[in-house]
């Protein structure tokens, strides 16, 4: 019989260096196999509001043992499992809650978050996501990327398409098409990994990716000699190259060792 994986992970969060407050929120909860990074749209308070209100809303359904109400069935695969359904539904949970308080309260209208988060259960990673924060996997001196952002830039990049004259392309990677709370539905991107000893998984918002290139991330989280001090040196590096932006990773490492 294999042994599962042992899990060591830290996650942190920084205003950056040009911001005057945060609007990331994340979560590691070894008990769930849960580690996320949202990151709020919308100014003012109500970014902070829709990403708090992400994370808070899928921990707490994630946590759930009642079976959850299905509320976008249309968006439904029959190859899914279980547990990648319930992400689902939480996330879809997430969304209409988000939506509804913007549209409640005109103080947080217009107010959405990005979503990138894995959900380990049973040997299996289930990765989701909306908007530019990101997963990578990390393994044998190699990163990848796990994730597609969903912004306007990469949007047209997909398509084979080039940005329309006046556009500068530097805004247009910054332009989110999709969010938690931008719409009354959202359609999330999911995906499973099976990790291998010695694999890391990074969470992050564009805050880290945006001044630091996936080299500088392949050299960090090699040297690093754990989770927390990988965190602490990619956060101090992002915020080396200006701190344009709140800056919140979640790193996770999988251990073969009892």
């Amino acid at each position: 019989m294999t042994r599962p994986l042992r899990i060591e992970a830290a996650g942190a969060t920084d205003v950056g260096r040009q911001r005057e407050h945060n609007e990331d929120s994340f979560v590691v909860d070894l008990e769930l196999g849960l580690f996320i990074v949202a990151d709020g749209i919308g100014g003012a308070a109500s970014g902070e509001v829709a990403s708090r209100m992400a994370v808070e809303v899928v921990r707490s359904c994630c946590a759930e043992e009642r079976d959850l109400e299905i509320t976008q069935p249309s968006d439904l695969d029959d190859t899914q499992s279980p547990v990648e359904l319930r992400l689902l539904s939480c996330l879809w949970q997430a969304n209409k809650q988000i939506f509804d308080t913007g549209m409640r309260d005109p103080r947080h209208r217009g107010m959405a978050t990005t979503f990138a988060g894995m959900h380990v259960a049973d040997g299996v990673a289930y990765i989701a996501h909306v908007g530019d924060s990101r997963v990578y996997r990390f393994r044998g001196g190699q990163i990848t990327r796990l994730t597609e952002d969903h912004s306007l830039h990469n949007e047209f990049a997909r398509r084979g398409e080039v940005l329309p004259e006046g556009i500068d392309p530097f805004i247009a990677r910054s332009v989110v098409t999709r969010a938690l709370g931008m719409e009354r539905h959202v359609e999330v991107e999911t995906r499973t990994e099976r990790p291998e000893a010695g694999d890391v998984f990074l969470v992050c918002s564009d805050g880290l990716t945006g001044p630091v290139p996936d080299e500088d991330l392949v050299d960090v989280l090699a040297a690093a000699p754990d989770m927390a001090s990988a965190i602490d040196l990619l956060i101090d590096l992002a915020n080396q190259r200006g701190g344009p932006d709140n800056v919140t990773c979640v790193a996770v490492r999988f251990h073969g060792d009892p």
